[in-house]
């Protein structure tokens, strides 16, 4: 409950109602193998209070006793902890509060078989008013041995080089400015992590000229929009590619973000955001280039075409994938 010099004993005096989760980790939904490993992360939310009796209060930087359920869909996890109060609306009877992790969860959640996938986190206050959250362990990357245009013809893109040019769509050849590479492997849910497989002619004639593989979060370019691969799967031409068991994601940054070209498909290079802390070799990016991302100047960050999950160009490009899809192929048993 939330502390109070004043008194020994206020577990009655304060009840909460109307609790919400506002956000998970750094700002989004994502959590991380280094949320959980490295950095820590925050779960942050609101509420109302009341005050029942005279010896309750509650200030800003009180700390209440509640119970956050970790859940995979699978598995669950509870543990103790502190939400830190961040501010109070005495007059409307409202808060602000956030419970911050530490870097002991990975030993918690690897004994209790927990997966950083797609889940959920809950937030039990005192009288069992509790908030949730769903949240996904999310990647926007080529999976290793995905072909990118170059000014060398096609390249695997685990063999690019920061420095090399890549073919955009609006601004010709431009250098690579960093190469993020991570490796997925278990406890942190390769199923859930699984690729998105675009196969060979899904959109047309040699569009893509070769299978591609990308996470589910990475944007197919299509009529002037940005479509994530998992809002196009259709279970035939395009699918979760379950049977990948060694998953290694590779991203490709410019000095803006840019459509490029990989297997013949106009896919988005990557735009930094809180899962740039997420790659394994972070210590490789310019420093002076983190530093912009960090605080939100770098030229990168702004997207360059605008991202859509409904819509008509959702429509359309689905309705192409179903004209391009061979009428007595079987569903796939995969993803």
């Amino acid at each position: 409950m939330a502390k109070n010099d004043d008194h020994d004993d206020d577990s009655m005096a304060i009840t909460y109602t109307g609790i919400t989760i506002k956000n998970v980790a750094g700002g989004n939904d994502f959590i991380s193998k280094n949320d959980a490993t490295k950095n820590g992360f925050k779960v942050r939310g609101e509420g109302k209070f009341a005050i029942n009796g005279e010896n309750g209060t509650l200030e800003k930087e009180d700390e209440i006793a509640v119970m956050v359920t970790w859940s995979d869909g699978t598995h669950t996890f509870s543990q103790n902890m502190d939400a830190v109060v961040d501010g109070v609306n005495k007059n409307k009877g409202t808060f602000n509060w956030h419970i911050e992790e530490n870097k002991t969860f990975e030993s918690k959640y690897t004994g209790a078989g927990l997966n950083l996938g797609e889940g959920t986190v809950t937030v039990t206050f005192p009288g069992l008013i509790s908030g949730s959250e769903t949240y996904h362990y999310g990647h926007a990357c080529f999976l290793r041995g995905t072909r990118i245009l170059t000014r060398h013809g096609y390249c695997p893109v685990e063999e690019l080089a920061v420095g090399d040019e890549v073919h955009t769509l609006n601004s010709g050849w431009q250098p690579l400015r960093w190469i993020g590479q991570q490796r997925i492997a278990t406890p942190f849910s390769l199923a859930k992590s699984a690729p998105v497989r675009i196969t060979a002619g899904a959109f047309g004639p040699a569009l893509p000229e070769r299978d591609i593989c990308v996470s589910q979060d990475h944007a197919v370019f299509f009529r002037n929009q940005l479509i994530s691969a998992r809002f196009l799967i259709n279970g035939v031409t395009v699918f979760r590619d379950t049977r990948i068991k060694n998953i290694e994601y590779f991203h490709l940054l410019l000095d803006r973000h840019a459509v490029i070209f990989s297997e013949g498909l106009a896919t988005e290079s990557y735009v930094p955001c809180e899962n740039i802390e997420w790659f394994d070799n972070i210590s490789e990016c310019p420093q002076a280039l983190l530093n912009a991302i960090r605080s939100g100047t770098a030229e990168c960050l702004s997207e360059c075409y605008p991202h859509k999950t409904t819509g008509p160009a959702v429509e359309a490009a689905r309705a192409l994938l179903a004209r391009f899809t061979p009428a007595k192929t079987k569903y796939r048993l995969v993803g």
